[in-house]
């Protein structure tokens, strides 16, 4: 196994070298104005409040633990868009609240603030939180330290858009000791799934036969990577994770990884086709001491905002095949995009395994998530 992975890495190395050595002579692009624009549309705020799963672990993860995390605490709230985690943060008995957002929108949050009467608690600044920490313009003393720091920094796939490393430079720059980042840990897992279904449908439309259009399809899918839920019904292998995040002490480099996975099977599955990768995350808030609360955005559980993102196989040409006994290995690597550090890069090499460890298939994939 540990043969097959080192080559695996080698495949993945070779096929993402034109990236290392071309595109990163390339002048990078500033996508920042596009993001923090993005933000100041209401329908991307109402459709963040309305996921009642995220929003809802936020809400009881602070009153949960009013007294053990925020009661009489500073606290910094990174992208804090309408203020509702501040909010949640300032009834849970914070002393102090900083409400940072580098769009327009933190005109109504103010406002929003000042109307629930929490405008003597939380303070809302506009910028980008680097910047506001180098030109010393947060509200704090010389020397202040902040207790927890709050954010709703993920996307999909957990790092596209690429706000973590923000709220990271918040972490190592004020962060007190003792202090937490709020969620403090994550996971991104990896299963297969059979989406028959897409192929299917255009054996007969309308009485049809529409063929042809599958090899349209598929090399629209494989293309870039997607964004959608996926119904658990059509996931076909285990759930695997792939990489964790301590996200009190991780580095900005470990947010660029690697790493080997293995598949099989799932139930009493025989035989099964794996026509799509599908990548979800787990968030946790478990500070020491307190009450824990998780939440997923893996294809079996309520479906959240984040769906769930797919890297499709090229299922005419080369679609690994399981039986019962065999295993898709491979090693998945994921880093920012060298022209927009807003994307990511996602590159697999796999291959199908008997219970011998011979090779029945194998290939490789490379699929950006991009805006």
């Amino acid at each position: 196994l540990e043969e097959q992975l080192s080559r695996a890495k080698s495949l993945i190395s070779s096929i993402t070298a034109t990236d290392d050595d071309g595109d990163a002579k390339k002048r990078k692009v500033d996508n920042d104005t596009y993001y923090f624009s993005s933000y100041s549309n209401t329908g991307i705020h109402e459709v963040m409040l309305r996921d009642t799963v995220r929003t809802a672990a936020y809400e009881n993860a602070i009153l949960s633990n009013s007294e053990t995390l925020f009661r009489d605490k500073t606290v910094i709230d990174i992208g804090c868009g309408t203020g509702v985690l501040s909010m949640f943060c300032a009834k849970a008995g914070a002393k102090k609240v900083i409400a940072i957002d580098n769009s327009d929108v933190i005109a109504q949050a103010r406002e929003i603030i000042k109307l629930n009467n929490y405008d003597d608690v939380i303070t809302c600044v506009k910028g980008k939180a680097e910047a506001l920490i180098g030109n010393n313009e947060l509200p704090l003393d010389d020397g202040e330290t902040v207790d927890v720091i709050i954010s709703e920094w993920m996307g999909y796939g957990l790092f596209f858009e690429t706000m973590l490393p923000s709220v990271m430079t918040v972490r190592d720059k004020l962060m007190a000791d003792g202090g937490t980042m709020y969620p403090n840990k994550s996971r991104i897992y990896i299963e297969g799934a059979n989406r028959k279904d897409r192929l299917d449908y255009w054996d007969d439309v309308h009485s049809f036969n529409m063929d042809p259009m599958k090899e349209r399809m598929v090399a629209e899918l494989t293309q870039e990577a997607g964004v959608e839920i996926v119904d658990d019904a059509n996931i076909s292998t285990d759930r695997a994770m792939l990489i964790e995040h301590d996200l009190n002490t991780c580095a900005d480099q470990e947010l660029d990884f690697e790493a080997p996975f293995e598949l099989r099977l799932r139930g009493d599955l025989a035989q099964e086709e794996i026509h799509q990768l599908v990548v979800s995350f787990d968030i946790d808030f478990s500070a020491p001491n307190s009450n824990e609360v998780t939440f997923s955005t893996g294809c079996q559980s309520t479906p959240t905002h984040w769906k769930q993102t797919l890297l499709w196989f090229d299922v005419l040409h080369n679609c690994p095949v399981l039986g019962k006994s065999d295993s898709l290995k491979g090693v998945f690597r994921m880093r920012r995009n060298t022209l927009n550090h807003r994307a990511i890069d996602m590159a697999v090499s796999w291959g199908v395994l008997d219970e011998n460890g011979s090779q029945k298939a194998n290939g490789m994939m490379k699929r950006c998530l991009i805006a």
